[in-house]
């Protein structure tokens, strides 16, 4: 699979900056290497691999704004996809914590792909649970997650999503993941899969990332 210049291009200008630009401040970066794309429970890399990065700002007030990207293959003109977002999150007195914001999906090459959402989540703890609605499209995705600390260091993540669109077929997807940071870098293995029949991007997988925040 050919990866696109400029996703390239944007991953390693996020690694290539200096770590003291994010040690202390508002800005944090991302970049991650995976077997494969996987976006509620179907692959957007037609099961091959993926090259992603993101650099986000975060406010002392709570309000973010971010951008993140990654290469994909859907048969079609796109071979990037850029998401845009913004939003508010805080933490209340009582633990309990809450995410309000908007997102835009961007795919150049392929603009009738585009679509936007909008999205609500709430956190208590190890649990964790989010809503999100395209308002064009009228479909609205529900999910909920769970962060375990293990032994040894390593973690464990359990991830259930449901698509509820207004016409075409329910969907349903889970996730259950291992994770481990050593020497720098974050890995992780998992497993998902989804209730879809005679798909082979929505079928069972393993997935490996490894990834690295700044």
């Amino acid at each position: 699979m050919k990866l696109q210049p400029y996703v390239l291009a944007g991953v390693i200008a996020i690694s290539a900056l200096p770590y003291q630009v994010f040690a202390e401040g508002p800005l944090s970066a991302n970049i991650a290497f995976t077997s494969d794309y996987i976006w509620r429970g179907t692959s957007q890399t037609d099961n091959g691999i993926a090259i992603q990065g993101g650099l986000d700002y975060a406010h002392e007030s709570g309000f973010y704004l971010g951008v993140w990207g990654s290469n994909v293959d859907f048969n079609d003109n796109a071979n990037v996809e850029i998401d845009l977002y913004g939003g508010y999150s805080n933490e209340l007195s009582n633990g309990l914590s809450y995410d309000v914001g908007v997102i835009h999906y961007d795919y150049p090459g392929q603009g009738s792909s585009d679509f936007n959402e909008i999205y609500l989540g709430i956190g208590y703890s190890f649990i964790s649970a989010k809503v999100s609605y395209d308002p064009e499209h009228e479909n609205t995705y529900w999910e909920a997650g769970a962060d375990f600390e293990l032994p040894e260091g390593f973690g464990l993540g359990l991830h259930i999503g449901y698509n509820d669109p207004d016409s075409g077929s329910e969907v349903t997807d889970w996730k259950i993941g291992v994770s481990k940071s050593y020497a720098g870098l974050d890995f992780e293995l998992a497993y998902t899969d989804t209730d879809i029949n005679n798909n082979n991007l929505a079928d069972g997988r393993g997935i490996f990332t490894i990834s690295k925040s700044f």
